[in-house]
C-alpha cells in the first residue's frame, strides 16, 4: 500500500492529467440560463460547474430587465464588468451610479443590490469564488431578498462619488480607465505580484490594455479582481507567455488563443479558461475588428505568484507580430 508521501509524489502528475482534461473553453449557445432567487436569468462561464478545473473562482454573466431589481444578499468579494445598460448598486445602504463599460467591486461581506433603471436590458458579467471560499471555510451566503420587478425605488444615499465610506473606489467608469499602448512602461508589472525575469514584460505587450482593477491602490481586490480589457488590432496577435491562473472572456472581435499547443477558436460571448502554472498561451486577432478580452484572476494567484516565482516564473517567449 502506497504512503502518504508517495501519493505526494504523485500530486504533481494527477494535477497536470486533471488540467489536460479539463475544458478550455465555453461558447455562447453552450451556457445553461437559469432564473434563481438573486437574478431573473444567470448563466455560469467557467467554473467547476461547467467542467473547468479552476483555483475556485467562478465567472458568469446574469440579466436584469427594464424596471427589475436583483435580490439582495451578501456573501464573499465580488467584481462586475456592465457589458450593457444603465443602472445603480446599493452598497450597505449608498447608492453607486454605473452604465456600460464599467467595473465594480463588491468587497467582502457587504449587503448589495443592483437595480435597472435605464430603457434596455441589462447583462452584467461576474467573478466571485465560493469554492475558494468553501475551501476555506468562510463561504457564508446570506440572502435578504428575491429579485423582482421595481414597484417603487426607495431612496438610498448617494455617494456623491465613486467612493464609499471607508474610502475604497466601488465603482471605475470606462472613461475613467488607465489606456496603455504596446511598448508604454506599466508600472503594475514591476510589483512583487507581476515581477518577472525577462526585462521586456515591464512595457505592455498586447496592442492596448485598458486598465481596470488593480491599477491603482484605491482599486483592488483581495479575492477578485477584473484587471484589464487586452485590445488586440485587426490580424496581429499578443505575445506568446505563461503564467498563473487567468480567465477570459471576449466582449468582441473573432479569433483563437493556442493554449500549450491547442488551438482554441473564439468569438464574443465565449469564456476561456488559462489554468496556469506556466500555461503557455498566445492570441490571435484573426477578424476585421479590435478584439477585446475582459480579463480576471483571483487572490490564491497572489498569494502564490510572489512565494512561487522562481519554481514557476511569468514567462515570457516572443513578441506579439502582424498576421
Amino acid at each position: 500500500m502506497r504512503d502518504f508521501y508517495e501519493q505526494w509524489l504523485e500530486l504533481w502528475d494527477r494535477g497536470a492529467e486533471e488540467r489536460r482534461t479539463s475544458r478550455k473553453a465555453i461558447y455562447p449557445e453552450e451556457l445553461q440560463w437559469v432564473k434563481t432567487r438573486q437574478d431573473y436569468r444567470a448563466a455560469l462561464l467557467v467554473a467547476p460547474e461547467t467542467g473547468f478545473k479552476t483555483l475556485g473562482g467562478v465567472t458568469m454573466l446574469a440579466e436584469i430587465p427594464v424596471s427589475w431589481k436583483t435580490g439582495r444578499h451578501n456573501h464573499g468579494e465580488e467584481a462586475i464588468h456592465i457589458l450593457t445598460g444603465k443602472g445603480f448598486t446599493v452598497i450597505q445602504d449608498r447608492r453607486f451610479d454605473w452604465e456600460e463599460g464599467a467595473c465594480i467591486r463588491i468587497p467582502f461581506g457587504s449587503i448589495h443590490q443592483h437595480f435597472n433603471d435605464g430603457d434596455t436590458p441589462v447583462q452584467y458579467f461576474a467573478a466571485l469564488a465560493p469554492h475558494l471560499e468553501h475551501f476555506c471555510s468562510v463561504a457564508k451566503f446570506q440572502h435578504q431578498e428575491d429579485c423582482g420587478e421595481n414597484t417603487s425605488i426607495p431612496r438610498y444615499d448617494k455617494a456623491g462619488s465613486d467612493y464609499d465610506e471607508q474610502g475604497r473606489r466601488i465603482v471605475l467608469h470606462r472613461k475613467d480607465a488607465l489606456v496603455r499602448e504596446r511598448g508604454e512602461d506599466d508600472v503594475r508589472l514591476q510589483d512583487a505580484f507581476r515581477a518577472s525575469t525577462h526585462p521586456r514584460m515591464q512595457t505592455v505587450q498586447h496592442g492596448k490594455i485598458i486598465r481596470l482593477m488593480g491599477a491603482s491602490e484605491d482599486f483592488r481586490g483581495d479575492e477578485v479582481e477584473i484587471t484589464d480589457i487586452f485590445v488586440e488590432r485587426p490580424r496581429t496577435s499578443s505575445q506568446k507567455h505563461a503564467h498563473m491562473e487567468a480567465l477570459l472572456y471576449v466582449i468582441q472581435g473573432e479569433g483563437h488563443t493556442v493554449i500549450d499547443g491547442q488551438k482554441v477558436p473564439w468569438r464574443p460571448g465565449t469564456a476561456l479558461h488559462i489554468q496556469g502554472p506556466q500555461t503557455v498561451h498566445q492570441h490571435f486577432n484573426t477578424g476585421s475588428v479590435e478584439s477585446h478580452h475582459l480579463r480576471t484572476h483571483f487572490g490564491i494567484r497572489k498569494y502564490i505568484q510572489p512565494i512561487a516565482k522562481e519554481v514557476f516564473p511569468y514567462l515570457f517567449f516572443e513578441e506579439g507580430k502582424q498576421l
